[in-house]
């Protein structure tokens, strides 16, 4: 047992097995072994192939988050285009006087009443009048309709109508501009002299 001439091609024998075992347990199969050796010589010598090889090898990004939708602000957009109401908002009032404020609150109102009434189609929520009782049904939408104050039991529910809710119905805004950033509700002025 210990003849060399049985040893050493016995030896080779086993480690020619375990090699062919190797390549079947990682390729799947001796032809995909090999083509994976021809690949691997390849992008030890090609610089391009083993960039683009690297490239393939690397973990996917990941995605993007999703950009806000800037439909919501292009109205307030409007209002502060139209009415200044940001500025009015924005603005420390703390030492005007009640005449100041109600003077500035009548032009902002006019002025942002008209860019909503040019912009969109808005109606109440329930037709009835406020004080008005009113039935609620039971397959009401609860974005739609807030319950307020002992809400028990199963509907419809019947309540005073607090105030009748606004939806809009149409929105009559034109395409974005390309190339803006949609979310600057007023670029800041700068005179030139």
């Amino acid at each position: 047992m210990n003849d060399p001439v049985i040893v050493i091609p016995a030896t080779i024998a086993v480690i020619v097995l375990l090699w062919f075992v190797y390549a079947l347990a990682t390729a799947g199969s001796l032809g995909r072994y090999f083509a994976a050796r021809k690949i691997g010589r390849r992008w030890l010598r090609d610089p391009g192939f083993a960039a683009k090889v690297d490239e393939l090898n690397q973990p996917p990004k990941p995605p993007e988050p999703p950009k806000p939708n800037p439909e919501p602000v292009r109205i307030l957009t409007l209002l502060q285009r139209e009415g200044r109401l940001f500025d009015f908002l924005l603005e420390d009032i703390q030492g005007n006087s009640n005449e100041q404020i109600g003077a500035g609150v009548r032009e902002i109102h006019r002025k942002c009443q008209k860019a909503l009434n040019e912009h969109l189609v808005i109606a109440h929520v329930l037709p009835d009048q406020e004080g008005d009782q009113v039935e609620v049904a039971a397959r009401f939408d609860p974005s739609a309709i807030q319950l307020i104050g002992n809400v028990t039991g199963q509907p419809p529910f019947k309540g005073t109508l607090l105030h009748r809710g606004w939806r809009v119905q149409e929105v009559k805004l034109g395409p974005l501009p390309e190339g803006q950033d949609h979310f600057v509700i007023q670029p800041a002025e700068v005179e030139l002299p």
